[in-house]
């Protein structure tokens, strides 16, 4: 009897485990059901995104294609225009290019004749030439011989002036007849002794006394007074 018990007790537990067993399957298996149904799900919804979103690239692409089809016929309307208008062009500009042509070949005619004119004049005008060049020439040295005299004659008539001046003691007026004199000719040696001693005796002026009796010895570096005339520079820089 007791054995029969056990043997009852161990088949009631052996049921329960299969039928716990069988509970925790089935809620594994509904639970992995669950995940793969949301996963589904999601799945879906992702489709249904792309499905609009291909829907919408498609419809714009279809309204591209329309809006390019239409201006491929609007193109080839311009273009057609534009086709002729470059045909009328090319024929203005052959027209044109025949004209310049013409024009060209009629210039270089004329300038063959006015080469032909101009050698004929040049071969007449060059003796000339050359005589009217040689009197110029001629003309020149003596306009720049007569400057050279003329200069050389003020100057000497300033110095003149200045030692007449000088002599009657207008001291002022000699040293700017001086002055002239040397500037119509810068080579008049005595007019610049003269003007070293009026302004170092007269107007008292070192420098400028120093710079005419420098003048003085470059134009007469073998004046019988050199040594006299570089004594008073000496004399005048201390």
């Amino acid at each position: 009897m007791i054995e029969k018990r056990k043997l009852v007790i161990i088949l009631v537990f052996a049921s329960a485990v299969a039928m716990a067993s069988l509970c925790i399957a089935s809620f594994l298996k509904l639970n992995m059901l669950n995940k793969q149904l949301k996963q589904t799900q999601l799945l879906v919804t992702k489709m249904e995104d792309e499905s609009r979103r291909l829907k919408a690239e498609r419809e714009k692409v279809t309204s591209d294609n329309e809006k390019l089809q239409a201006d491929a016929v609007s193109y080839l309307g311009i273009n057609t225009e534009l086709q002729k208008e470059k045909d009328s062009l090319l024929e203005k500009t052959k027209t044109a290019q025949k004209l310049i042509e013409s024009k060209e070949a009629e210039l270089q005619r004329v300038k063959k004749i006015l080469e032909k004119i101009d050698l004929k004049k040049s071969k007449a005008q060059k003796e000339q030439l050359e005589k009217l060049n040689i009197e110029r020439d001629e003309a020149l040295a003596k306009l720049s011989e007569l400057e050279a005299t003329l200069k050389k004659e003020r100057g000497l008539y300033h110095y003149n002036l200045a030692v007449a001046y000088s002599q009657a003691k207008f001291l002022d007026e000699a040293l700017a007849s001086y002055e002239k004199a040397i500037f119509y000719d810068p080579d008049n040696a005595d007019a610049h002794y003269n003007l070293g001693v009026m302004y170092s005796n007269y107007k008292d002026d070192p420098a400028k006394a120093i710079e005419q009796y420098r003048q003085y010895l470059r134009l007469k570096p073998q004046a019988d007074d050199r040594e006299e005339v570089l004594a008073a520079i000496q004399k005048l820089g201390q």
